[in-house]
């Protein structure tokens, strides 16, 4: 299961197709089943989602982007776009709406992301497995 991966993978900016049923010539195919694996083929061994994180990155030779960080949808994988303010009005907790000036909205799904304490979080999960944040 490689969903908690995907995520990882979506919170850094990348695009990363869950699930995903069979490799493509523009992706690089992601798994934890021993299959018959070709160069575009990373075959995790970890079970934690951030070890895993940390394995593909070093296999594929990437970096994040520090200022792709939330960037995409963690549902839709579509990268998100900025919405005023008032538009985001009644949709986010009044306590959010007070304070956040910022907010990013999913053109796919609708939902709306704002950097919170849980991006803080997130940034400080993946310091500690040595990634950039």
């Amino acid at each position: 299961m490689l969903g908690h991966l995907a995520k990882w993978l979506r919170v850094l900016g990348f695009d990363a197709a869950y699930p995903c049923k069979a490799p493509s010539p523009a992706r690089t195919f992601v798994t934890a089943k021993r299959i018959a694996a070709g160069s575009d083929t990373i075959i995790v061994e970890d079970q934690d989602p951030l070890d895993q994180l940390k394995q593909v990155l070093e296999h594929a030779g990437i970096s994040p982007d520090p200022e792709l960080f939330l960037s995409r949808c963690l549902l839709c994988n579509v990268s998100v776009a900025e919405v005023p303010r008032d538009r985001v009005a009644g949709r986010v907790p009044e306590q959010v709406f007070q304070v956040m000036t910022k907010f990013n909205q999913c053109p796919k799904c609708g939902r709306v992301f704002w950097e919170g304490s849980h991006a803080e979080r997130m940034k400080m999960r993946l310091q500690k497995i040595g990634l950039p944040s």
